[in-house]
Order: C-alpha cells, then structure tokens, then sequence
C-alpha cells in the first residue's frame, strides 16, 4: 500500500493509538467500527530479555517476523467478521527497540508479516532509557542523531514510516520533524497530553502543524467528539483514541 493511498483512509478520521500491554490483534480487532488504523504494541525488542511474550517478542528475524504475521492475520481476520472486508483498518505497528540491529531486523519483519506502516516508539520508556537512548530519551540532545540514524534504517527498509513522540520531552520538536521529513519518513504522532494541567496541549500541537508538511497524527485525552474535533482543528490529519477505548470499544463511532 502506498503512503498516499494510506493518508486518503486516514485523512480526517480516528485510529487505535498504541498502548503497552492491551494492544494485541484481538483487542484491536474488537475497535475496528468507525477506527480507520488500529496499532498494535508496542512490542519491546531486547535480545537481554530471556522470556518473551505478546508485547516482548523474540527479536531473531524469523521469529519475529513469524509473530508479527500471525497478529496482524489475526487482527485483519477478527477486524473483517466485525465489519467485513472493506472496513478492516490500517494495520500499524508500534515498535520500540533496543539497537540498530532491531531496528533493522524488525523493520524488515514488518515488511514481510504484511504490515501497512511502522511506528517507532520515541515516546515510552522501559527503565534504562537514558543511558541506551530508547524511548522517549531518543529526543533528547545526546541521542538525536540515533534518532536520526534509525529514521534514515527505517526508510531506507522500503516500508512507510511513523515516528511516535510525546509532549514535555523536549520543550521544541520543530526542528526534529523539519529533519525527519527530510530523511523521508512520512509522518509523525505526537501525543499532546500535559500531565501538569491534565488538558492537551494545543499550542504544541500547533507549532510542530506549522513547522512540517508531514501527515500529522495526534492522540492525547481524546475522551469524547469535542476533544478530537479541537485537534483536528489545531491541525491533526487524523486523532488517536487509547484509553478511553478500554472502557468504550465503540467510542470511535460515537466521535466520529
């Protein structure tokens, strides 16, 4: 699928915004009606890690690709008895890696489980993150050019690309999504939840709107219609639920 097709399903609609821990194929197969992407993960790839699971996956190549295959068949699968063929969502990725090495091999994975388009997990942590430069810590001065380096792995892999970030890393992503839409990635997710005052962050939202042409994903507090309407309106492309989903499966078609 191409990125074009994909922003044309995507433009001006909502999707499934990864979550740690409930995001597998069947939790988000249960969100397709009126969900126009759903993102599986985020999936940690560590080869330290001894004991895998749904959301830790074994990172060997075949392995891994083997896993994410049977998830996003699965999801596609549950997706199409919910709401037939022509309604199953997007299928996305969130992936959060550990090295190079992952960040290669899984994005080869991807590829060839049949993924639509990858996200890359530069907005959660999993303890150690400054020191490694994962997760959120990958905005930060010291590990911007594994940022970089990671985007330009990812591109060069031949899928489509979401870079993932979160609000209050970093006071200014301007200059980070004028680089990553340079390197080629095709779009950005940028979580404006402000843990201070509890409300999104709108002005945030608006300057990293003004700095790129990227297609602009955003989720953050979107609890109901009125929350995603204002970020739409602050110049979202599309507005990502999470957890208000837990509760609400049907909360994508009662915001739409």
């Amino acid at each position: 699928m191409k990125f074009n097709e994909i922003a044309g399903r995507l433009k001006g609609k909502l999707f499934l915004s990864s979550m740690m821990g409930t995001n597998d194929a069947v939790f988000c197969a249960s969100c397709s009606k009126g969900c126009a992407m759903v993102q599986l993960g985020a999936f940690v790839l560590s080869k330290e890690r001894e004991k895998h699971n749904t959301y830790w996956p074994d990172p060997e190549r075949t392995k891994l690709t083997a896993f994410m295959k049977e998830q996003f068949d699965r999801c596609r699968t549950e997706s199409a008895n919910l709401v037939g063929k022509e309604g199953v969502p997007v299928i996305s990725a969130n992936v959060f890696p550990c090295s190079d090495d992952d960040v290669e091999i899984s994005a080869i994975a991807f590829i060839e489980a049949g993924g639509d388009i990858y996200e890359l997990n530069a907005h959660g942590g999993i303890g150690g993150d400054l020191e490694r430069g994962t997760g959120k810590m990958l905005f930060i001065s010291e590990h911007t050019q594994k940022l970089f380096r990671w985007a330009k792995i990812l591109v060069s892999a031949g899928g489509l690309v979401i870079i993932k970030a979160r609000g209050g890393v970093i006071p200014d992503y301007t200059a980070h999504v004028k680089k990553l839409e340079q390197i080629g990635v095709q779009a950005f997710h940028i979580n404006v939840r402000d843990e201070n005052t509890g409300k999104q962050d709108i002005r945030l939202l608006e300057s990293i709107r003004n700095a790129t042409g990227m297609f602009l994903l955003v989720s953050g507090y979107v609890r109901d219609g009125e929350s995603a309407k204002a970020l739409f309106s602050a110049g979202a492309d599309c507005v990502g639920i999470a957890q208000s989903a837990m509760s609400d499966r049907g909360i994508f078609e009662k915001c739409s």
